[in-house]
C-alpha cells in the first residue's frame, strides 16, 4: 500500500508537572510520517450481547511503530486539507500483505471539541 494521503502525526498524553505538583498534561509527540487510508465499516453486521461497541470514524496505515497504543491522539492532515483530531481505539502491528513491510493499522475515532 502506497502511504501517500498526507502526514499523520501521534502524540501521547504526558504529565509534564514536577514532583509534589498537580498533574499538568501535555501531548508529546512519538511518531510523525506519512498515512495511507483504509476501508473500513461503521456498524457491525452481528452485534452481540455483552459486545463493547466502538465507534470508528477512520482506518489509517503507517510505517510500524509498536509503541502507539490506545488512547493516544493522532492528528491526519492530508495533502492540501485541514487537521482533524482523533483517539485511537485499537493499534494492529503487523507486515504489509503486498510488500510484507512492517506496519501499524490505526483504528480512529473523532475527537469532540
Amino acid at each position: 500500500m502506497i502511504l501517500d494521503k498526507g502526514i499523520c502525526e501521534v502524540f501521547r498524553k504526558t504529565d509534564t508537572a514536577g514532583a509534589g505538583y498537580m498533574p499538568a498534561f501535555s501531548d508529546v509527540l512519538i511518531h510523525r510520517g506519512w498515512y495511507g487510508e483504509l476501508d473500513f465499516e461503521t456498524a457491525p453486521a452481528r452485534p452481540t450481547e455483552n459486545r463493547e461497541e466502538v465507534r470508528t470514524d477512520a482506518r489509517v496505515r503507517i510505517l510500524q511503530n509498536r509503541g502507539i497504543n490506545n488512547h493516544d491522539r493522532v492528528a491526519l492532515t492530508p495533502t492540501g486539507g485541514t487537521t482533524s483530531r482523533f483517539e485511537v481505539t485499537r493499534a494492529y502491528h503487523g507486515t504489509d500483505d503486498e510488500s510484507g513491510e512492517p506496519i501499524t493499522d490505526l483504528t480512529l475515532e473523532v475527537i469532540e471539541p
